[in-house]
């Protein structure tokens, strides 16, 4: 079984106010998070995290959201990636699920469906997708503490 220690989120987002509030607001769930200003970053770096999920915050990023899921899976990376975009639009949506994304959540952000979509990626991370934050029917609601 997975331990908790062992779950990371690697957090993209280019707005630093933004980026550094989602990290404290996932670590105070005990999430640990590695935090990134865009997609190069991150490419840059050996992900060593195979229990880890990507929360990528959609914006004008150097290297577009759906573009880095299709060069993490040429790598051989298949981490759930759950877009946080602002003023969603539907075949931004669409594009993103098709790409594979196993969420799309919109802004203004909700905390639980945030920390639920984290938890049901840790649980399925080669499971089936979801949007909006809702988790399938199966699984309990997520506490606010874990």
């Amino acid at each position: 079984m997975t331990q908790a220690s062992d779950q990371r989120i690697f957090l993209i987002d280019e707005d630093e106010v933004v980026r550094d509030s989602l990290k404290v607001l996932l670590e105070s769930h005990g999430i640990q998070v590695e935090d990134f200003g865009d997609a190069t970053e991150l490419l840059s770096q050996k992900i060593v995290a195979p229990n880890g999920c990507l929360v990528l915050g959609y914006n004008r990023l150097i290297i577009d959201g759906l573009e880095l899921i299709t060069t993490l899976r040429r790598r051989g990376i298949t981490l759930p990636v759950i877009f946080i975009v602002g003023g969603g639009v539907a075949s931004t949506k669409a594009a993103a699920l098709a790409a594979g994304a196993f969420a799309y959540l919109e802004r203004p952000i909700e905390e639980t469906a945030l920390i639920r979509a984290i938890k049901a990626a840790f649980l399925r991370p080669n499971g089936s997708k979801y949007s909006n934050g809702d988790a399938p029917p199966s699984m309990a609601p997520v506490s606010a503490r874990p």
